[in-house]
């Protein structure tokens, strides 16, 4: 969104602080020479208009999924009882109110989206000849959490509609070229993952079973019986169910750093509930199986994208859950690669979506706003325009809340 300040003001002052408790704000006019640069490149025309044609397309995105959220939570009661366990915070875009939103990667995250997406404002104004009194930073005490470009408003206020509204819908534009890169970039390095492992996972081990008395342990993967290959969970209860009660079979485990050490040992067996058992909880891995799945990218999949890690861990290959059964010619680090590049996508594409809805003073609702101007003429326009705006900005402001708290009313 952009903001307007006294002109006149930004014209003596090369760089101000202000701080107002908690809010610091740094104010300078140093990079309006990197958006005089950028903005004279003819390249930054083009992306004017490709993003006047992004942000519809994303409000309609956002607007979908506005109606689609209200409808679910009215008619699907597993959809309001999933929102009641994710909790309020899950709808919240910060890192340590939102449970599922890494510190770390999270501000990271933010604090580049937001640079983005207000630098596109810069840059596009410049190349359309409007000025930039000043740009600069926002810290909540001395935590950085956004960034602001404040282009002059009655420039902007006097601008045909097709340059104005190409200034608003540079932010939005550029925050959607940044996740598309990013999502692109987390697919490159999920393609060239390779699992380590794969088979049945020792989850836990029951205390006093013959499993922990045979040295077993959590997070072995059992490699075979009786020298019968184990694949997963299906082929160890065909094993164990033509066994019974002190058969002993000959176990192999791969344990340790990457699986790479063999683990023989005697399991005397049991019965548990009329089974036969060895006192192990496990699960199948299917490393290749979930790998597969996140590299295959198809239209109606995109959504898949924008379930965080920690949301579904087992969905996700570079995940705190299952990136440890994977390599990458990266290195041991490559999952910092692909989670930062992830959650960048993440926020970028949901900034985007967000500034491009029709609520006024977002970019989206006055883009909207400057439709109207350009659409109606006479008299009165303005009192009809000003109501039209308000009443669409109050209309989606209470669908977005009912989104939050439709689900703890219903429940």
């Amino acid at each position: 969104m952009l903001t307007g300040q006294d002109s006149e003001a930004n014209d003596k002052v090369q760089r101000r602080i202000e701080f107002n408790f908690p809010i610091l704000t740094i104010r300078t006019k140093l990079f309006t020479g990197i958006f005089d640069k950028l903005g004279s490149l003819h390249l930054s025309r083009w992306t004017s208009w490709m993003s006047l044609v992004i942000v519809p397309i994303v409000a309609g995105i956002g607007l979908y999924l506005i109606f689609y959220s209200l409808v679910a939570f009215l008619w699907n009661p597993a959809a309001g009882e999933i929102a009641r366990e994710l909790g309020p915070g899950a709808y919240i875009l910060l890192p340590g109110i939102n449970p599922f939103f890494p510190l770390l990667y999270g501000w990271l995250a933010i604090i580049c989206a937001m640079v983005i997406h207000e630098g596109a404002h810069g840059i596009i104004a410049r190349n359309l000849g409007l000025k930039v009194n000043s740009s600069g930073l926002l810290f909540v005490l001395f935590v950085p959490i956004g960034a602001f470009v404040d282009v002059d408003e009655e420039q902007i206020k006097k601008a045909k509609a097709r340059v104005s509204s190409r200034v608003m819908a540079a932010g939005v534009g550029g925050n959607i070229a940044v996740a598309a890169v990013c999502l692109i970039g987390v697919l490159v390095i999920v393609s060239g993952l390779i699992p380590i492992i794969d088979g049945a996972y020792v989850y836990d081990v029951v205390q006093g079973l013959p499993a922990e008395q045979a040295g077993l342990l959590p997070r072995d993967v059992l490699v075979s019986i009786d020298n019968v290959r184990i694949n997963n969970t299906s082929n160890l209860r065909e094993i164990l169910d033509n066994k019974t009660a002190g058969d002993i079979i000959s176990v192999t485990v791969a344990r340790d750093k990457m699986w790479r050490n063999k683990f023989s040992t005697f399991v005397n067996l049991t019965v548990s509930e009329n089974r036969t058992v060895m006192g192990l909880s496990v699960g199948d891995l299917m490393t290749e199986d979930r790998l597969r799945n996140y590299q295959t990218v198809t239209l109606d999949r995109l959504p898949m994208y924008l379930v965080a890690p920690a949301l579904a861990p087992d969905l996700v290959p570079f995940s705190d859950s299952l990136a440890e059964f994977y390599m990458h010619p990266l290195g041991p680090q490559w999952n910092v690669w692909a989670n930062m590049l992830y959650w960048l996508w993440f926020v970028n594409v949901n900034v985007a979506v967000f500034n491009a809805l029709p609520i006024y003073p977002l970019d989206g609702g006055r883009m909207f706003n400057i439709t109207l101007k350009s659409l109606m003429k006479g008299d009165e326009r303005e009192k009809l325009i000003s109501r039209i705006t308000q009443a669409v900005t109050a209309a989606l402001v209470f669908g977005l809340l009912a989104t939050v708290l439709l689900p703890f009313i219903t429940g």
